[in-house]
């Protein structure tokens, strides 16, 4: 380790080029440099046996890294559990290097892969030996909890035996599913009003609890699952608490939200009732439903579930996890990600697909994402086009313990850390709710713009949370930046507190058409706009990018623009005399504004000029950072606390094998770098390290009368590595 002194330098090629806007109004002097405080305070004050009932509970810190075995038994499998031998299948788990196990108990079909005696059950009648009883003596040898997977809300089986039981959809029909060939023409999911909670799930649940000692449910097919119900056991409690007799029928009609809501709400209560039965049998049973309380379904966590949990997508995993993890991480549960460990290249799900596993590197990259935010990490093995029967492949099972040694390796630093606020994402719970889509819970909610914002900005290597009202208002003074990406439907105490928040000192970017009247001209420090549809250029870097959107072009009045929108490609020919952005220093604070959907439109585009618009209006507002990194576009950085050591996560988001429509498949990733960094620090570091990597780390620390600053140097970076600065307490 040698000091870096004068010689290090950032890369001022790449840093100029991103400072430049079409006119020189960013010449001006930047606000004066943003300090974050390193710790989050606690959650609003409960009731102590709420916040107990509510936060969640796990196994312990040593079960970090789960393996889960699908199956969704199917009417047509033979010889279901044939191969399911304890001693084998422990010798198989072992590979894995899994610290908790989950298996198949109901599937989608709403086949059991036991003998469930439970009155009205439907055992797949391809099971010739009972694979839960199997798996759970398999894992007690190994010391490991279980987990059942149990679908919920999606039972095809239920419906065709109790048509009564389901989910109506708008014509008065049972709403049908089908999975791999099956359906039920009596409805495939169940209405969370109904007695299929009481009477099927509920009794079941409690006998695999009472038979196998099972430690936990991963219910799937629940959230995702539900959309509104017509029945009129519906119909007539949606009268009752609204006192609309008729529901709507689509999103135009009007009710819709408080319709949607009504079935959230439902489906939140069902939930509950199901946790709770199991709390009351047997407490230190585990419960999660599948996708709840995720980035999708925004607010307080109220349902009384022990974990959070989702199952990622087959391919473009990486993206997903990285709005997941940073909104999760703040439900304050215990929580993880499930990667699925195979992908196709033809698209499709199910049985029928080509399903090929994944490389180990791209499994460790979108490990990494999941475990730099603190989560646990999950995986998924699929049984699809393998066998049916219980044997495991051991092959693939070696793949996923060369992942296991990954994922515990980084343990120690990422469990328990705690984030740096730098900026945050507002993800307004009452925006996502008040005007909700017409698909399921899950599909319903529109984060495009989050997903824009969030890509963006880690593009530029900002530190990112992702908070809605209910975790950040009582936060908010804790971040130096906040974004709000077209949320126009914030609540009226989200935008007093932000307007107090700049006047005390912080830096709002607010970014939206619609947005600009829930804070009036006044506080944008414009005086007058009109809203106009349009393919207006905006100013970055050397050039312009077209965006073709809504806008609202603004004249100022005490802001100051930002750049100037312009009709053509060249930079100073036809300009509008409307800026592109506008900033406006309020109190001690600023605030500045975008006048289009900017984030939503770089979520479709993801245009480099785009991204680099954007981070010369931040740089503006914000001036120069606590922490800054300069770095490849492809490393995400993600900044933690823990204890005495702050680290700056870095993840490579690259891949050596071009990623095309019909190739979304990671491997071969290059190491990527020189990755520079500066943190300001009242002394000297008692050390600074790169963890989980080897590579060539330099560092230095200059204190001088009006800064003190730690310079830090590493050459590259190939999917995961840590920086960590130790301090003296």
């Amino acid at each position: 380790m040698s000091d870096l002194g004068k010689s290090m330098s950032r890369r001022d090629l790449l840093r100029d080029a991103g400072a430049v806007l079409a006119l020189s109004v960013l010449d001006a002097p930047v606000l004066p440099q943003v300090r974050a405080d390193t710790t989050l305070p606690p959650d609003p004050a409960r009731s102590e046996n709420e916040a107990t009932r509510f936060r969640g509970k796990w196994h312990g810190e040593q079960c970090y890294f789960g393996f889960h075995h699908d199956l969704h038994v199917i009417k047509s499998d033979r010889h279901i559990g044939a191969e399911c031998d304890p001693k084998q299948l422990a010798q198989m788990l072992k590979l894995t290097g899994a610290d908790f196990v989950q298996t198949d108990s109901k599937g989608h079909p709403g086949l059991t892969s036991w003998f469930s005696k439970t009155p009205g059950a439907s055992v797949g009648p391809g099971v010739v030996k009972d694979w839960v009883l199997a798996w759970r003596e398999a894992t007690k040898e190994l010391g490991l909890p279980l987990h059942c997977h149990y679908s919920g809300v999606f039972d095809i089986s239920a419906g065709a035996k109790h048509p009564e039981w389901c989910i109506v959809g708008p014509d008065g029909k049972p709403v049908r599913r089908e999975f791999e060939g099956m359906a039920s023409t009596g409805g495939s999911t169940m209405c969370p009003r109904g007695p299929y909670v009481d009477e099927l799930m509920i009794p079941q649940l409690l006998e695999l609890i009472d038979r196998y000692d099972i430690n936990g449910f991963w219910v799937d097919g629940d959230s995702w699952a539900t959309t509104p119900c017509y029945c009129d056991r519906c119909r007539a409690a949606f009268k009752s608490k609204t006192g609309i007799a008729e529901p709507p029928k689509t999103p135009n009609d009007p009710h819709w939200a408080e319709w949607w809501n009504f079935t959230r709400e439902g489906f939140e209560q069902y939930v509950a009732r199901y946790c709770d039965a199991v709390h009351r049998h047997k407490p230190g049973v585990l419960v999660c439903s599948n996708w709840l309380q995720t980035l999708r379904n925004p607010g307080e966590p109220k349902v009384p579930t022990d974990w959070i949990s989702g199952d990622n997508t087959p391919v473009w995993g990486v993206d997903d996890s990285r709005c997941e993890a940073r909104f999760i991480s703040t439900r304050g549960k215990p929580w993880d990600i499930m990667l699925w460990c195979f992908y196709t290249s033809r698209g499709g799900h199910g049985f029928a697909v080509d399903w090929v596993m994944k490389p180990v590197q791209m499994l460790q990259q979108e490990a990494a994402v999941i475990l730099a935010m603190g989560g646990n990490v999950q995986t998924c093995e699929n049984p699809f086009t393998g066998t049916r029967n219980g044997r495991l492949v051991p092959w693939r099972l070696k793949r996923i313990g060369e992942l296991a040694r990954f994922v515990k390796s980084r343990r120690d630093l990422c469990q328990g850390a705690d984030s740096i606020p730098q900026v945050a994402v507002l993800h307004s719970e009452h925006h996502a709710y008040s005007a909700p889509g017409g698909r399921d819970l899950i599909g319903s909610i529109d984060v495009t713009p989050i997903r824009g914002a969030v890509s963006s900005l880690l593009e530029c290597h900002y530190g990112v949370d992702i908070l809605d009202e209910w975790a950040l208002l009582p936060r908010l003074a804790r971040f130096p930046i906040v974004v709000v990406s077209e949320k126009e439907r914030m609540s009226e105490k989200m935008v007093d507190a932000f307007m107090k928040y700049v006047s005390a000192g912080g830096r709002l970017l607010v970014a939206g058409t619609a947005v600009f009247d829930r804070f009036g001209d006044k506080f944008f420090g414009i005086k007058g706009s009109r809203v106009a549809p349009g393919n207006y250029y905006l100013p970055a870097a050397d050039g312009v990018v077209p965006l073709s959107t809504t806008w609202r072009l603004v004249e100022t009045a005490e802001a100051k623009g930002l750049g100037t929108l312009g009709t053509t490609v060249f930079r100073d020919e036809q300009l509008l005399p409307n800026p592109a952005a506008t900033l406006h220093r309020v109190g001690s604070g600023a605030v500045a504004y975008i006048p289009c959907d900017i984030f939503r439109e770089f979520a479709a585009n993801r245009y480099p000029l785009v991204r680099t618009f954007i981070h010369d209006v931040l740089r503006a507002l914000a001036g120069k950072m606590e922490i800054e990194v300069d770095a490849p576009t492809c490393v995400d950085v993600v900044l933690r606390r823990k204890d005495a050591k702050r680290m700056v996560h870095l993840i490579n988001r690259a891949s050596g094998i071009p990623n095309l429509p019909n190739s979304p498949v990671i491997d071969e990733i290059p190491p990527v770098g020189p990755v520079t960094m500066t943190m300001s620090l009242p002394r000297k570091p008692k050390n600074v390290s790169l963890a989980f990597e080897e590579a060539t780390l330099r560092w230095g620390y200059a204190s001088g009368q009006n800064a003190q600053q730690l310079k830090i140097e590493v050459a590259a970076v190939h999917i995961h590595a840590a920086v960590v600065v130790e301090e003296d307490v």
